[in-house]
């Protein structure tokens, strides 16, 4: 099992001289052919991530490379590496959360800001001043927030002038073609920007590039990118933060970016099925059925604190549906606004526009104070 504890801020060069492939039980096994999740240490030719190392001999973002001369990777950062289509090294790329010029730093506080967005990190190393290029790595918190796991310098403008910021899409607004990632950061588009021209919607998990507009607080997107795991190749690891479970534990999301299954002959590696609960740190080895995803095993990682309570923002609700607004996607149960989104699904044959006057129960999530529906299905009686 990986721990995480935070390495001295002596660094890992992927590029150049030093480090080391920080031996692992899982690395004499053979290594997925896809991985996502934080780099345990860095060699000069190769990459420990989740304790497989990989050969490696470069990094990359959106088909941009990064050399020593530009980024030194480290421990906690987050990346993709894939081996899938290559006989010897592997590609690496990175997965930040943010790339942006640092501000108002506060050390005594150990606080910080990219775009707007206020983030905390008490290990922010001293060399990184107002100004500078960053790369922040993190894992979602259970209310729009983002726990910080690494900031990384770059030694220069990585992307021309463009930054880049990923999260929930939430307030979206189709008239003025806006929305908001995280709690704060405002994002003003044009459809055209969408990958693969798809229509966004409340709940998704995207990632924007684009020029921030410092007078308006808004970032203007050259780029949107939709994140699931639905292209996640087969024999892959991920990473992350359970952010709901089904009450029958037959399925749960990670990251908020998509759903897996988990079946009779799922394996459970530090715990057990009663573990997987909304804000456990999981590594998990998943299968591919269709475009439906399962898991294959279940690591459980129990010394990562995120000093929340998850339990807080989770709810189970049964009513009978009032006050359906097909503008804002939400109705009402008991007197409770209930909002749907990309990632509510139906049971029993039912959807959105058949739920006035319907019977329900419904299990959610709370973020930013909303109640946001993940699953839906209808009951016999509720007892009015």
């Amino acid at each position: 099992m990986k721990r995480y504890a935070f390495l001295s801020m002596v660094t890992f060069a992927l590029f150049g001289c030093g480090g080391s492939d920080g031996g692992s039980d899982s690395s004499a096994q053979a290594a997925p052919s896809a991985i996502e999740g934080t780099i345990d240490s860095v060699s000069t030719t190769t990459v420990t991530v989740n304790g497989y190392t990989y050969q490696a001999t470069s990094a990359s973002f959106q088909g941009q490379t990064f050399d020593q001369d530009m980024l030194t990777l480290e421990p906690n950062m987050m990346v993709k590496v894939s081996n899938q289509y290559r006989a010897t090294n592997s590609s690496v790329e990175l997965e930040p959360t943010f790339i942006g010029q640092i501000e108002s730093i506060n050390r005594l506080n150990s606080t910080f800001s990219i775009a707007g967005v206020n983030l905390k990190f008490p290990r922010l190393s001293t060399n990184i001043v107002n100004g500078d290029w960053v790369m922040v790595s993190s894992m979602p918190t259970a209310n729009a927030g983002y726990k910080v796991l690494s900031v990384v310098k770059f030694l220069q403008d990585p992307l021309d002038g463009e930054m880049v910021a990923e999260g929930r899409v939430s307030a979206l607004d189709t008239n003025s073609l806006s929305f908001k990632i995280g709690s704060s950061l405002t994002i003003s588009f044009d459809p055209r920007v969408v990958e693969d021209k798809r229509t966004l919607a409340d709940g998704m998990w995207v990632e924007v590039q684009g020029q921030y507009d410092e007078s308006n607080g808004e970032l203007i997107p050259s780029r949107i990118t939709i994140k699931t795991y639905n292209d996640f190749p087969n024999e892959g690891e991920i990473e992350g933060i359970v952010t709901w479970v089904v009450k029958d534990g037959s399925e749960f999301e990670l990251n908020y970016r998509g759903r897996i299954a988990v079946r009779s002959n799922t394996e459970f590696d530090d715990g057990n099925k009663n573990n997987l609960v909304a804000g456990a740190l999981v590594e998990v080895e998943i299968g591919k059925q269709g475009n439906a995803l399962y898991a294959k095993e279940i690591e459980f990682e129990d010394d990562f604190d995120f000093d929340i309570d998850w339990d807080q923002f989770e709810f189970e609700e049964e009513g009978r549906v009032t006050n359906i607004d097909s503008d804002t996607h939400s109705f009402t149960i008991n007197g409770k606004a209930i909002v749907t989104d990309a990632y509510t699904e139906y049971e029993n044959r039912i959807d959105f526009d058949s739920l006035n006057g319907e019977c329900v129960d419904v299990e959610g999530i709370v973020i930013d104070s909303k109640h946001i529906a993940r699953e839906i299905s209808l009951e016999d009686d509720c007892n009015d």
